[in-house]
C-alpha cells in the first residue's frame, strides 16, 4: 500500500504515527564563522549597518531592517561588558526534563550594539536586577574551540 493510502486509510491524515528520521549539518555561514572564531580569540564581534546605523550581535552579512549588505568595514568589536535589560530562570531542558541545576538566562545590551543577546548569567548567588551593569566570561584560551560555549556567560560587574 502506497504511503499516501497507508495515512488515509488510518483515518486521520493530519497526524503522523510513528518517527521520521531527520538528519542535518548545521553550518553557521560566513558571518557565523568569522562571529565564532571571535569567540574563540576572546572577543565579541557585531556589523554595524552604515545606513541605518544599528550593530547586530552575533554579526551578520546583511542588515535585517535595510537589507543593506554589511562588508568587511561594517565590523566592530563590542561589549565585552553590558547591561542586563531582563533574566528568567529555566528549569526545563528543550526535550521538556526537568533540569537538574536550574540554568539563569539574560537578555543583555552589549556595550557598542543595539541588537540584544540572551545568554546564560553565571554567580549562583547573585540578586539578579533589570538595569545591572555584567561581563563576558570566556572559557581559558587553551580550551576555545571556536564555539558559542567559548563564552561561559556573564556575570555581574562588581
Amino acid at each position: 500500500m502506497a504511503l499516501i493510502e497507508r495515512i488515509l486509510h488510518a483515518g486521520d491524515a493530519r497526524a503522523w504515527h510513528g518517527t521520521i528520521r531527520l538528519e542535518g549539518v548545521y553550518t553557521a555561514g560566513v558571518a557565523g564563522e568569522r562571529w565564532l572564531r571571535g569567540l574563540q580569540a576572546g572577543q565579541i564581534y557585531g556589523t554595524r549597518c552604515p545606513r541605518c546605523r544599528y550593530t547586530y550581535v552575533p554579526a551578520r552579512l546583511f542588515c535585517e531592517r535595510c537589507l543593506g549588505k554589511l562588508d568587511e568595514g561594517s565590523w566592530v568589536e563590542v561589549g565585552p561588558q553590558g547591561t542586563l535589560l531582563s533574566w528568567t530562570r529555566v528549569h526545563l531542558a528543550p526535550d521538556g526534563s526537568r533540569l537538574e541545576h536550574p540554568r539563569t538566562l539574560g537578555l543583555i545590551r552589549l556595550d557598542g550594539a543595539d541588537a540584544l543577546f540572551i545568554h546564560d548569567l553565571l554567580d549562583e548567588g547573585t540578586p539578579w536586577a533589570v538595569g545591572m551593569r555584567v561581563e563576558a566570561v570566556f572559557r581559558p584560551a587553551h580550551e576555545r574551540v571556536g564555539s558559542l560555549r567559548d563564552l561561559q556567560g556573564f556575570r555581574p560587574i562588581r
